[in-house]
């Protein structure tokens, strides 16, 4: 009864049911929205040097990859790759 609980909230906002470690990411991920938007497109956004950004606040690189895997998994996060540089776009 409870895990059903949990799915119909989830279902009404894809945060619930998340790791801490991927809600810090999402947490994360809203800063780097705001500081790294595309200037084309202001919804996607671009993550310079993402490992070494998030390492210095506790995550490791499979942390990150498995964040981002997540969150995709979830549909709270697209990925976009394009010279050179990958676009992320939060839902």
């Amino acid at each position: 009864m409870a895990n059903e609980s949990l799915q119909s909230f989830a279902e009404i906002n894809p945060l619930v049911g998340l790791p801490p470690r991927t809600l810090r990411l999402y947490n994360v991920l809203e800063v780097f929205k705001k500081r790294y938007r595309s200037s084309d497109n202001p919804e996607w956004f671009r993550m310079p040097r993402r490992a070494p950004l998030l390492q210095k606040i506790g995550f490791s690189q499979a942390d990150i990859e498995n964040g981002l895997q997540e969150l995709v998994h979830a549909n709270l996060l697209q990925i976009h790759e394009g010279q050179d540089t990958k676009w992320y776009c939060l839902k």
